[in-house]
């Protein structure tokens, strides 16, 4: 199951501009994003916390002497919290559930994009400049993907489903296979509709196997 966040109505009450609100207000807002994220960052100091409010500028919800936040306005400043230089700087990194299903997600599209850049040099129909700069971007797995799948510990049995993979063996991202498949694409209006390929160079290959099974 992928791990996201749903969509959040705006909460009730009415709405209030940032800029519009008094200084008795914006305290409030203040300590409402205290309470809500406070335990996420407990060594934040307080002018961090107002500072981020003025520079953000959210819609303040009135609901009689409560002042609230929206959801996405709390997701969006949860973020700018976490840059603050005040925050030590994790090393190793922590990778959460959601960036990991981007991760596989992003992989699974560089599996997709190396069959469908087989099936486009070998049919007969020119490719346009879009779909030739489409698969020259997804052909190469993104190396952060990659980085965030191999820092996860898979032979766990609470470890995270894989996503499922394409049956068969599509050649490798770092192979010279794909290097020749983006430079016999066809381009109409071309000399023999041929045109070299251009793209980047290979991403290196972290893990055997195909792309989303590169974590056996």
């Amino acid at each position: 199951m992928p791990y996201y966040f749903p969509f959040h109505a705006p909460p009730t009450g009415q709405c209030l501009a940032y800029h519009q609100a008094t200084a008795a207000q914006r305290t409030l807002a203040g300590n409402y994003l205290q309470q809500r994220l406070g335990t996420h960052f407990p060594t934040l100091r307080a002018v961090t916390w107002t500072r981020a409010l003025a520079d953000y500028h959210p819609d303040l919800w009135l609901r009689g002497s409560v002042v609230a936040l929206a959801e996405t306005d709390l997701t969006q400043l949860a973020q700018h919290l976490a840059t603050s230089p005040e925050l030590p700087v994790l090393d190793p990194p922590l990778y959460g559930l959601p960036a990991l299903h981007l991760a596989q997600h992003s992989l699974q599209a560089s599996e997709l994009a190396v069959w469908a850049l087989g099936e486009v040099a070998a049919g007969a129909t020119a490719c346009g400049p879009r779909l030739d700069a489409l698969l020259r971007r997804l052909v190469y797995p993104s190396p952060l993907a990659e980085q965030v799948v191999k820092a996860w510990c898979w032979n766990l049995a609470s470890a995270p489903p894989l996503v499922p993979g394409r049956p068969g063996a599509p050649p490798w991202p770092d192979s010279a296979e794909i290097e020749r498949l983006l430079n016999h694409l066809k381009f109409p209006g071309s000399p023999g509709g041929l045109v070299p390929g251009t793209g980047p160079g290979p991403a290196k290959q972290l893990f055997p196997g195909p792309l989303v099974r590169r974590v056996a």
